[in-house]
């Protein structure tokens, strides 16, 4: 009778496996990709440690009983494991509370700090062979589309969780810091991204939560509304969280290098993101078909039809077009009941709702 074979323990594995549970998922590589982008990040054990961690968090006292680790030792490796942004710290009846992140978005982001050319390409190698699978496979996404406010037509009723400005208002605390995307794809592509780096922008309800951060840079409220301005004015296209409540923070992003636009014009995932709840609509009286808007677009979603500009399904309703008509002539008008996806109230039933379109059982982690 043949012995079954016992499988060497390997932590990055079991991080893995743990990743993978959380609702936003984390794919495997054949060829252990994805390990390998483990491995840059955590050493094994941090690796061992995040992989039995809860998402909601816990004290260091309880983390300390479950795991059987003295708390000494483990208040110091926690101490670490935050400033190399593995995990998260949130604050709970006046108590930290220590908790995994997920890889994207959470882990990944957090290595702004410490990206280098190596772990960029592993990053572009591990995207490029699972092209979105299991992060743009599932639902609800985990970004939508923020439309551009000055150009959705004035007669309208706005959602506040469709105003970019709405979110920075409910703050307390605002941050600005280089976007990743851009970063990594600048140190392993010869041609620069033609758009400002420093255009990632960041929420806290808490005050003063940026004052000693390493990666955000802390602003004023003021200063984040010019920020806005200033990225619609560059062709940017807000980006934010899935939900109508709780925003964490804004994404200015480009086709060229956000993973999440990235996801829809690269790898052709429908699912990469939810489009605004508006589309574009241009007056054809009005235009002049001078193509400023075409070469605006970063979806290919304008052509010129018998001298007009005129618009398809390509729309995914961020307005950046209508900023540089000449002739106002473009303007957001609310796509068909049909076309609109309803968001979940907040982060807490967006995880549900996603655990539960990937059949992962999220009370095992909470």
């Amino acid at each position: 009778m043949t012995k079954a074979v016992k499988r060497t323990y390997d932590p990055y594995h079991e991080l893995s496996k743990t990743l993978n549970r959380i609702p936003n998922g984390f794919a495997t590589v054949e060829d252990g990709t994805h390990l390998k982008l483990l491995q840059w990040i955590f050493e094994p054990d941090e690796a061992e440690l995040a992989s039995k961690m809860k998402l909601s968090g816990e004290t260091v006292e309880k983390m300390s009983k479950r795991l059987k680790i003295p708390i000494k030792k483990l208040a110091a490796k926690l101490k670490i494991m935050k400033e190399k942004g593995q995990i998260h710290i949130r604050r709970s009846k006046g108590k930290k509370k220590y908790g995994v992140l997920p890889f994207v978005v959470g882990i990944y982001e957090e290595q702004i700090h410490r990206m280098d050319s190596e772990f960029a390409q592993l990053f572009e190698d591990y995207v490029q062979k699972t092209q979105g699978e299991v992060l743009f496979s599932s639902t609800p996404p985990i970004q939508r589309v923020v439309p551009v406010k000055r150009v959705i037509k004035t007669e309208l009723e706005i959602h506040t969780y469709d105003e970019a400005e709405n979110i920075v208002r409910d703050a307390k605390s605002w941050g600005i810091r280089d976007c990743i995307c851009k970063v990594q794809q600048e140190m392993i592509r010869e041609n620069p991204c033609k758009y400002p780096t420093k255009v990632c922008m960041t929420f806290s309800s808490r005050e003063n939560a940026y004052e000693n951060s390493i990666r955000t840079e802390p602003i004023t409220k003021e200063r984040s509304l010019e920020i806005l301005k200033e990225t619609e004015e560059a062709g940017l296209i807000h980006t934010s969280m899935n939900v109508e409540l709780g925003h964490k923070y804004i994404c200015n992003c480009c086709t060229c290098c956000c993973g999440v636009l990235r996801g829809l014009t690269e790898w052709n995932q429908p699912h990469a993101f939810v489009k605004s709840d508006y589309r574009i609509s241009i007056n054809e009286e009005d235009c002049i078909g001078c193509g400023k808007c075409i070469a605006r677009c970063q979806f290919n979603a304008l052509e010129v039809d018998d001298r007009k500009c005129v618009s398809n399904d390509k729309c995914v309703g961020c307005g950046v077009c209508a900023i540089v008509c000449p002739k106002d002539a473009m303007s957001l008008i609310p796509r068909k009941a049909s076309e609109i996806s309803k968001r979940p109230k907040n982060l807490i039933r967006w995880m549900f709702k996603r655990a539960f379109s990937r059949k992962v059982n999220l009370f095992k982690l909470i």
